[in-house]
């Protein structure tokens, strides 16, 4: 069966028309009332590229394979949320952040996690071997195999010595064109 573009409305089912025939609109707390994928559609799911915005306003662009998030995609929180400012651009599998990916807070001066980035390899939705980078570029933290590194000088900052930073940059580097390739896909 080919593609096609269009609109559907749902989460884990989807229909091309809303559940009780209602206008997809803004209720008055500003929350949609209900979750609207608008691209390409196969066997009535989302197939191929396309945008979903979520009730809350959180939205999703990127590819689908058969209804769920896969390849490369942005999910951006809402504005309104506990996460606001946030969002992670990479790769999915299976609706989860799987591969390379990079979740960055765009936030107001002060607020918490404000211009840190977290980036790295995410396996089934969790951090797996990522270095979490503070708004001045400093390393704050790690997780290597999905275990937070103990690592006492995160509190301040890691200051390396010339040839470990030289390394970090060197695997920064190779990392970032890594990403850009995938991106590139």
């Amino acid at each position: 069966m080919s593609s096609k573009k269009g609109i559907l409305y749902g989460r884990t089912s989807w229909s091309e028309e809303t559940e009780d025939g209602e206008v997809y609109e803004k209720d008055k707390e500003g929350s949609f009332n209900y979750n609207k994928y608008e691209g390409e559609i196969e066997n009535g799911k989302p197939h191929g590229n396309g945008t979903w915005t979520m009730s809350d306003g959180s939205t999703y662009v990127g590819q689908f394979v058969n209804g769920l998030r896969e390849g490369i995609g942005t999910f951006t929180w809402s504005k309104d949320g506990t996460w606001s400012g946030k969002s992670y651009e990479g790769l999915w599998k299976d609706n989860r952040q799987h591969g390379k990916g990079k979740i960055t807070f765009e936030r107001e001066e002060g607020e918490i996690n404000e211009g840190q980035i977290w980036e790295g390899e995410y396996k089934d939705g969790k951090l797996w071997n990522v270095t979490l980078y503070l708004k001045d570029g400093s390393i704050y933290g790690e997780y290597k195999d999905g275990e937070v590194v103990d690592d006492e000088s995160w509190s301040e900052g890691k200051n390396y010595d010339e040839k470990e930073l030289q390394k970090r940059v060197d695997e920064i580097e190779k990392r970032e064109k890594e990403y850009k390739h995938y991106r590139e896909r």
